[in-house]
């Protein structure tokens, strides 16, 4: 146990109020009196503590201050929390994750509070998030020194994360904003804002912005952070206009960084898509398909692909789709087949089309899958077969959603095709349609004359008698 007045827990204190350079003072100021080796060494440890903070910027002087305990006291190098620092800056430095996970458990093993809680950082930075989470959740908070409890909700909320557990995660990042100051405050802050948007929560998310103090921001990637989720928020808010000024200034702060972020590209092009500002929107999206990560890329083809649709740019969406359909691995690749699908349906190349409909469909893509095979039924007058189509892609989407209005108008259309054979069918899939199509749409005209001349065939009823 460390005692109140020890130099460890003064430094403690310090790195609770967010005075990193004075815990380093107290710790330096500390080594450099006359101590017993072990006594020494054990400082030494702590320092390197300190270092772990920072991450990989610490990665080399915490190396040196755990050579320079171990020079001290070889016996040192068997306690808990050397040897999770051990670890954690094995993990920094690149060392094989399986050596890193091996290391970092049996450290945690002893369940000694500060040992855990920088295992379980190691653990995160090899991507051993459920280890890592089962580490952080068996800490108790209170065994803990005060600068650790924001720290330990704050990598419990990359856990979290992780898993795609947003809501735990905004709950666990509301818990380390809480508990941290300055800076440290801000960043949670930050990370409670983004955690909320992947929620679908943006007002959670603009109200922990309106807690920013901006100048208490670290640097200008951080002010591009804020000003890119702000961003985000007033876009899931349905103000483009707003979000793209938002997003411009999260540029204007990057460009003095001299960095770029894919996620801010995609923003931006999503925005200007969103405007119908398509010659700005076409110039980002390349940029941020450079800008993207392996495991981002078919995203970010999938959005390129989508406003090229929306611009009638056809083939130059078939590329991108192509380039989304690559990953096998892509969440949402069943919807890009059935784009896809829909793209050839738009070219007139049925047999393409098809193709990629059964792939979609087989994939999951049930609705969208359905409706172009529908479609294509109808292109070759095969009536019954489209109906089952059609009924199918109804049956597999939510009513109002676009392809299940779309289903509906053409169901109308086939059973008029028919020759009112079923009156009582047009006039049902004619009202269906009525009720979410805008009184202005070119094709209201069309199914309420579909409606009326089914109603006059009925007699005036809802169904034909016999």
């Amino acid at each position: 146990m460390i005692s109140r007045r020890s130099p460890q827990a003064e430094a403690h204190r310090a790195l609770a109020e967010g005075r990193y350079e004075a815990a380093f003072a107290v710790l330096e100021g500390a080594l450099r009196r006359p101590r017993a080796r072990l006594e020494q060494a054990q400082l030494t440890i702590h320092l390197a503590a300190i270092y772990a903070l920072y991450g990989s910027d610490g990665l080399s002087s915490g190396l040196l201050c755990l050579h320079e305990a171990a020079s001290l006291e070889p016996s040192i190098t068997h306690s808990p929390l050397y040897r999770a620092l051990y670890w954690e800056f094995a993990a920094y430095r690149g060392d094989p994750p399986g050596d890193v996970r091996t290391g970092a458990l049996a450290a945690a093993e002893a369940n000694q509070p500060l040992a855990s809680y920088h295992a379980a950082s190691a653990l995160l930075t090899v991507s051993e998030w459920a280890e890592a989470g089962r580490v952080l959740l068996k800490l108790r908070p209170e065994a803990l020194p005060e600068y650790l409890l924001w720290r330990r909700w704050s990598l419990l909320a990359q856990t979290y994360e992780r898993d795609g557990a947003w809501r735990e995660a905004a709950e666990a990042y509301e818990q380390s904003a809480s508990l941290s100051s300055g800076s440290d405050r801000q960043g949670e802050l930050l990370n409670l804002a983004a955690s909320c948007l992947e929620a679908g929560e943006p007002l959670e998310a603009l109200a922990a912005l309106a807690n920013v103090e901006d100048q208490l921001l670290i640097d200008d990637t951080d002010r591009a952070v804020r000003c890119y989720l702000e961003g985000r928020t007033q876009l899931a808010l349905d103000n483009p206009n707003l979000a793209l000024e938002l997003f411009l200034q999260a540029a204007s702060f990057e460009e003095r960084t001299q960095e770029q972020s894919y996620g801010l590209a995609l923003a931006l092009a999503q925005t200007y898509a969103i405007l119908r500002d398509y010659s700005a929107a076409f110039a980002m999206y390349p940029r941020a398909l450079e800008l993207a990560s392996p495991e981002q890329r078919a995203f970010a083809a999938h959005e390129y692909a989508f406003a090229l649709l929306e611009a009638d740019r056809l083939l130059e969406a078939r590329e991108a789709l192509h380039e989304a359909a690559k990953d096998a691995h892509y969440h949402h690749r069943p919807d890009v087949f059935a784009d896809l699908a829909d793209l050839e349906f738009r070219l007139a190349n049925f047999a393409e089309a098809e193709e990629h409909a059964r792939r979609a469909l087989a994939l999951g893509a049930e609705a969208s899958a359905c409706l172009t095979l529908g479609q294509i039924a109808l292109e070759y007058y095969r009536l019954e077969e489209a109906i089952a189509w059609l009924e199918q892609a109804v049956g597999a989407s939510r009513e109002g959603e676009p392809d299940w209005l779309q289903a509906q108008q053409l169901l109308c259309d086939c059973y008029v095709q028919e020759g009112y054979k079923r009156p009582e069918a047009v006039l049902r899939h004619a009202e269906a349609a009525l009720a979410y199509l805008a009184p202005g749409d070119e094709w209201a005209l069309t199914i309420e004359q579909y409606r009326l001349t089914a109603l006059t065939q009925l007699g005036g009823q809802k169904r034909m008698f016999n």
